[in-house]
Formats: structure tokens, sequence, C-alpha cells
């Protein structure tokens, strides 16, 4: 019993010492199994080792992987770049205890472990300056905005292939460093990109203000008609500099004088429902519709940079009655047919004042101007003066040039060819009951038509 039991402390003692060799074996060898940049070094000494990676990193060399799929093979030792030995061998084998050698029969061990690397700086740059792929290269162009006639289109950016060459300094270094097998120069940003791209925030700064403006809906309302501002106006209004977006005041002004052009009927000739000829022509005068050009390019401005949605009235200098009744006249107006020396006042359409009258003298070059005018104004009592005369009158309403009509109480004669010999200094003498009741019936702004 006593044999045994001493023959079996003789195996253990045999065991454990085997234990402790084996450990002490590996304290100083790789585990088998072990792989150091893809190869094996089961076995191996740390010198062993180490003599491996500088094997490797004296045949190592770097592809460089361009945009179009052109590859350069760079070799680092040409390039002014030496390897040498570092303590990262020994710290690698640190993670393998020895006394935990039997996890080599279920564990693989696979360490990638890079030499030092130096770098002797003017060969480097030189050798970096030398490559085909900083030769030329396309730019990238940015994204940017053009305006169309109906709007506007945004560009999308679009990448080049240009290199930076301070960018592939950097990465060529890192990649030789740890020894890559390949660097993709566009999976590394080696390629200058594009400043702006189509989702950058200038571009969607600029987009929305784009949208803004041209949202406008702004609609002048003239009577049964009206003018829109239209999305081709709108886009007129933009003036693109870059990234840079204004209203150009003087194309809104273009545009409102445009829009007068067409509208307004201010000073000009027109056609007329006369009483007695029918539809005739009339001239102009200060009675008709004119836009105020200036308030309204103002105006308008402000609409677009607001991206307003609206049905309006353009800014007036002067109104007339309306826009479709007896063209711009409308139905209350007064009428005066020199060559029949007659007068007519109608309110609303009806005739309340039917009467003959005394016009501007002929004989002495003071004939009444055939015009379409406005009453300007009504005064009770006024004394008219002129050379030689100072005549008052109860009923006194002005309506171009100081011409005007008015009570004519010395006259003891109205119509027929009076006006040829005797008439008046170029106002419409009118007898004194029926001023009353023009007086009475017409307002500032009332037209006045005069025609022969």
């Amino acid at each position: 019993m006593l044999k045994r039991m001493r023959w079996y402390l003789w195996v253990l003692m045999g065991v454990l010492l085997a234990y402790i060799g084996i450990s002490v074996y590996f304290m100083e060898h790789f585990f088998p199994g072990t792989t150091i940049n893809g190869e094996n070094a089961g076995f191996f000494t740390k010198a062993q080792a180490e003599r491996l990676i500088l094997e490797q990193a004296g045949e190592y060399t770097l592809e460089l992987k361009e945009r179009d799929g052109n590859l350069l093979t760079l070799d680092p030792k040409e390039m002014g770049v030496t390897y040498y030995e570092t303590d990262a061998v020994g710290k690698v084998k640190r993670r393998q205890n020895g006394f935990l050698w039997p996890r080599m029969f279920w564990t693989r061990d696979f360490y990638r472990i890079a030499a030092g690397t130096r770098f002797e700086e003017d060969a480097f740059r030189e050798a970096v300056g030398e490559l085909s792929c900083l030769k030329g290269g396309e730019r990238s162009r940015d994204a940017w905005i053009e305006m169309t006639e109906e709007g506007y289109r945004v560009h999308p950016e679009a990448y080049g292939t240009q290199v930076d060459r301070e960018t592939l300094e950097e990465q060529i270094r890192g990649a030789v460093s740890n020894q890559l097998e390949r660097l993709s120069l566009e999976e590394s940003g080696c390629y200058m990109p594009p400043a702006v791209t189509a989702d950058s925030p200038k571009i969607k700064a600029l987009s929305g203000k784009l949208d803004r403006w041209l949202g406008t809906r702004v609609t002048y309302v003239f009577g049964p008609e009206s003018e829109p501002v239209d999305p081709k106006a709108l886009a007129g209004f933009i003036t693109l500099e870059g990234l840079e977006a204004s209203l150009n005041p003087e194309a809104v002004a273009a545009w409102v004088g445009e829009l007068a052009e067409k509208r307004d009927t201010y000073g000009q000739e027109r056609k007329f429902k006369s009483t007695l000829r029918g539809t005739i022509t009339v001239k102009g005068g200060n009675f008709g519709w004119q836009i105020d050009q200036e308030a309204e390019s103002l105006a308008l401005l402000k609409h677009v940079e607001a991206g307003e949605v609206l049905e309006k009235e353009p800014a007036y200098l002067h109104r007339g009655n309306a826009w479709s009744s007896n063209y711009d006249i409308g139905d209350t107006y007064v009428e005066v047919d020199m060559g029949a020396q007659h007068m007519w006042v109608y309110k609303d359409g009806k005739a309340v004042i039917d009467t003959d009258v005394v016009t501007g003298d002929m004989r002495r070059n003071r004939g009444t101007p055939a015009v379409v005018a406005s009453i300007q104004y009504k005064a009770r009592n006024a004394v008219l003066r002129g050379p030689g005369y100072a005549t008052p009158v109860k009923y006194w309403m002005p309506f171009y040039g100081g011409c005007g009509i008015h009570d004519a109480s010395w006259r003891r004669a109205f119509g027929g060819e009076i006006y040829q010999t005797d008439g008046s200094h170029g106002c419409v003498n009118t007898p004194p009951d029926a001023a009353e009741i023009v007086y009475e019936t017409v307002e500032a702004g009332t037209p006045v038509i005069l025609y022969y």
C-alpha cells in the first residue's frame, strides 16, 4: 500500500514538473495556432516573431485605388519609409500566460502587429508629390440654383477627381504605418469634395426663400377683370448671385409700369356714349384711372417678400368712376356738347339737368377745352378773377386749367351761336337755377366730358 502511494506521488510530481516545464517554455514562445499578420507563428520566440514582422514590412507594398478603379502600387522603401522593432511583440506575448498553455488545444490567437515606422520627411513628401493621382484632376462642382422663366432649378453637386495632397499624405502615412493592403482614395476622403451640396443648409435656406417668393399670388382687380402677377413675372423679380438671392426693385417697377401702360386711362382718348351723337371719341384731360407706380411698386415688393396670397386694387394717383360702364366714366357725369351749346348732368344714369349753356368765346381764342375732366372741388359765393375782370358767382365748380361750371346771372340768353362772338373766358356759363342743381348733384371727382 505504501509503495503504491509513493508511486502516485512520483507520477504527480512528474506531471507537475512537466506542466511547469511546458509553462516556462511558453513564457518565451507563442502557443501553437498563433497567427501574426496572417502567417503561422506557433512556437516562435519573441525574436523570431519580430524578424517575421520586419520581413513582412520589407516586402510590404500599398495599393491606392482611385475613383475610376485605377490602382497605383506604392513601395514604402522608395518613399523614404523604414521599419524598426518595437515592444509591440512583447506586449502581445504577455497576453499569452505560459501557465495557461492548455487553452492552446481549443483556442486560436490571431494578431495584427505592425513594425515601427519612420519617415524621412523630404523624401516622403517628394515621392507623394510625384504620384499620378495628384496630376491634374477635375475639380468638384458645387450644387447651385438656376432661375428659369417658371421658377428655379437645383443643380446637384458633381464630384471630381482632384486630390487633396494634405489629406492624401495623412492617409498614406496611416496606411503605411498599419501596413494596410489597399487605400481607397474615395473612402478615405482624399478627393476634394464640393463645398456646397444639394442638401446643404445654404441650398435649403435659399430654396426656402425662393419657394416663399415664387409662392406669391397677387391678383390686381380692375372691375370685372383681373391681372395676376404670374410665375414668369415673379421669377423675373429675383436676382441670383451665387447662393444669395434678392428682389430687384427695378424689375418690380418695370412690371408695374407695364401694368399701368395697359390699364391707365388718365389723360387718354376714350370712347363715350354721347346724348345726341352716339358713341364718339373724346380727348384726354385730367380724368381717369392712373396707377401710382411708385407706391404700388413698393407695395408689390413687400407682398412678394412676404409670399402673400391676395386680391387687391393697385394704389391710384387718379381714379375713374368705373371700369366697364360707359368705359371709365360711369353713370354719374356732366356732359357738355359745345357744338350744340348744351349740357346734361346724369345721376346714376338718369338726366337731372338738361340745359343750354354758353362756353368759351371762339372769336377771341378762349374756347373751352375739349377734354374729359373732373370736378376738382365745389365752392359757394366765389369771385372769378382774370385780366381786367372780377366776377362774383354763387356756384363755382372748376374742372380743368382754370375753367369751371358756374352760374351766369348776367346773361339773358344761353345756347345757340352766342359762344362764337360773345362767349366766356373758357368756363361753362350756366343758367342760375340749373347751376344750383348741378352744384347739389356733382361731387369732387365727378367726370366732365366736353367736346365740339
